[in-house]
């Protein structure tokens, strides 16, 4: 089968039985692999309704058909289990170079069941497996962890492996605990690190044979990549993310109403983004730009800041989500402290976008008179208070003393609090939204409330195509271009988009190469490298069958249309900015949305739908 390894492991955690299992084809060609692939395979092992910390919580890692093709961004990796942060389907994606690193290996992904009786990590050396003990590694953060493990396994190898491990916070059960590779690139939403501490799995490193997989056609992938390429050099988009990274999005995004300020409730704050933006990282603390395996952009960051006070290593910097959940989100303007609290979110292992929301609720619940400096450990914090801020996510990601509390995420310490609280927590589905305003873009305050796995901005593709890239054409019958700031044709173009991010994370690719993608290229790179020969109207099917499976186990755990909700903080209307006044119209989006979809009036899914795209399982596992 083209495109595949076509086996995975299954590694027995309790009893330490390891065994190789051979990809089911049928499977493959319905959910493509990645974190469709990953929600099948965790539907067919169905623990009911388990606590996500448990022993019979599986976690399943997944590569996908583009993982290590010639495919551009063809490097990623997902990782997928019930989410002790949300309570429903978690999922988490990862770049760099791990993902390619296994399928060399010759695996296309991992199910990790039960619960180590000691921390241990997990040694893929092509077909010698094994686990190994990790009791000199537990408590130490993601670097050093990284860093020992290159260090021992290359001596012994005689190659540098690729490691994804968990730091303190997913050893202790912050819920949302990333899982970290390489030490730069995280799988952050979710709670996923927190999945493999529960497992006292410390780690996973892989070293590769080289083993590639054919392309069913090596000439049309050829030609087809050439073509890629040259369209890349004219992407406006490309050279500014290749200029300034994923934070290029920061000024546009500012001019366009799309970055939350001061907990959502400003819309705009010129001379604060000035101070924060792409230019400004370029000049202050940018060392050079870095690319993931096979990627002609190379958007992430390698930074170096030497002020004692926010000193960072050179490394890893802060990514567009991270500079505004950690800065413009809390009026933070200090670009080198919002450095170094990244670089503290990567060494605990802890999600940015999540922390940085649950230390803006702090703030106003301190604000509003809900919580006192007392409570948070004598921590008094405002807005733009930087040095406050660093404290508190150290607390969280090590869970000491009001630490524990945030821990749990915005959700349930808003809850804690009482009173206004929950308000101040802006989340939908329990995970905190990213750094992207429905005001500014109505389609995503429905593609945050009925997401696969909590707001999110990677399980769709509202963005680009709210913007008018040019993934949104008349192949999928959308009626653009769209206004940005009306809610009309927003419920359609938000479930296209949905199923095209469904393709793109089980494919799996990154959606900054995808960007500059038609539907029919992609399905055209799909069928050189598979052989498959889906059209287009197939392949969306595929998208949307794997929205309907992680939809199905959000209701088997009790979550459905009760949580396609809109937070009220992004339903009030700005008084200044480029959105002010703007308020998507939610009861319209939601309306047209189910009637696409054919959920029920209450959002639960339809065997009709189900026997439609050939899951009557499903149907059946829900008892309709």
């Amino acid at each position: 089968m083209h495109g595949y390894a076509g086996r995975v492991l299954e590694v027995d955690l309790t009893g330490g039985e390891i065994k190789t299992l051979d990809i089911n084809e049928e499977d493959c060609r319905a959910f493509l692999g990645g974190t469709g692939l990953a929600a099948k395979m965790y539907l067919d092992r169905f623990p009911g309704d388990v606590d996500p910390l448990s022993p019979e919580n599986p976690l399943i890692l997944m590569t996908g058909p583009y993982t290590g093709s010639r495919v551009p961004g063809g490097n990623r990796f997902g990782l997928g289990a019930r989410s002790p942060l949300t309570g429903h389907w978690g999922e988490a994606s990862v770049g760099g170079y791990f993902g390619v690193e296994l399928k060399s290996a010759g695996y296309d992904g991992i199910i990790f069941t039960g619960r180590s009786d000691k921390p241990v990590y997990l040694w893929i050396n092509g077909d010698d497996v094994e686990l190994r003990d990790a009791a000199d590694l537990w408590g130490r953060d993601t670097y050093e962890t990284t860093d020992i493990l290159w260090k021992q396994l290359t001596e012994e190898a005689g190659k540098k492996p690729k490691v994804a491990a968990i730091g303190p916070a997913g050893e202790i059960g912050v819920r949302f605990a990333a899982v970290v590779h390489d030490k730069h690139h995280v799988g952050g939403r979710t709670g996923m690190g927190a999945v493999m501490g529960s497992k006292n799995l410390k780690a996973v490193a892989v070293l590769g044979t080289g083993q590639k997989q054919p392309e069913a056609d090596a000439e049309a992938m050829k030609v087809w990549r050439k073509n890629m390429l040259d369209i890349y050099r004219e992407s406006l988009v490309v050279e500014s993310l290749r200029a300034f990274g994923t934070n290029a999005n920061l000024e546009v995004g500012a001019m366009l109403g799309d970055v939350p300020i001061k907990n959502w409730q400003l819309g705009e704050w010129d001379e604060g983004i000035s101070m924060i933006n792409g230019p400004t990282y370029s000049d202050d603390i940018l060392v050079r730009g870095y690319a993931c395996w096979a990627c002609p952009i190379g958007c992430k960051r390698v930074i170096k800041i030497d002020e004692e006070l926010y000193k960072v290593e050179e490394g890893a910097g802060p990514e567009y989500e991270t500079i505004v959940m950690l800065g413009a989100n809390l009026f933070n303007s200090n670009l080198a402290s919002i450095a170094k609290g990244n670089e503290i979110c990567n060494r605990l292992g802890i999600d940015t976008i999540t922390m940085g929301e649950t230390v803006a609720l702090v703030i106003e619940a301190q604000e509003k008179g809900l919580l006192s400096a007392e409570e948070c450990d004598g921590i008094a914090i405002d807005w733009g208070d930087a040095d406050a801020m660093l404290k508190l996510v150290e607390k969280t990601g090590r869970m000491e003393g009001f630490g524990a509390r945030m821990a749990e995420g915005s959700r349930a310490l808003s809850e804690s609090i009482g009173g206004e609280a929950p308000t101040f927590a802006v989340q939908m589905r329990g995970m905190e939204l990213p750094a992207h305003d429905p005001r500014g873009f109505h389609g995503f305050v429905l593609a945050y409330a009925t997401s696969s796995r909590g707001a999110c901005h990677c399980a769709s593709t509202n963005l680009y195509m709210e913007q008018g890239s040019n993934v949104a054409l008349p192949e999928l019958d959308l009626e653009g271009p769209f206004d940005e700031q009306s809610s009309v044709g927003k419920a359609y173009l938000t479930a296209r988009a949905q199923e095209i991010a469904q393709i793109l994370n089980s494919a799996v690719v990154c959606h900054f190469c995808a960007t500059s993608w038609t539907e029919p290229i992609m399905v055209d790179a799909f069928n050189a490298l598979t052989g498959l020969g889906v059209d287009l109207d197939g392949f969306m099917e595929i998208g949307e069958r794997i929205w309907f499976i992680k939809r199905g186990l959000q209701q088997l755990w009790g979550s459905a249309g009760d949580e396609d909700v809109a937070h009220p903080r992004v339903m009030t209307p700005l008084e200044e900015g480029p959105a002010a006044g703007s308020v998507p119209d939610w009861d319209l989006m939601k309306r047209e949305y189910y009637e696409y979809r054919k959920l029920d009036e209450n959002g639960n899914i339809t065997r009709e739908k189900c026997e439609q795209l050939g899951m009557g399982y499903l149907a059946d596992r829900l008892g309709i």
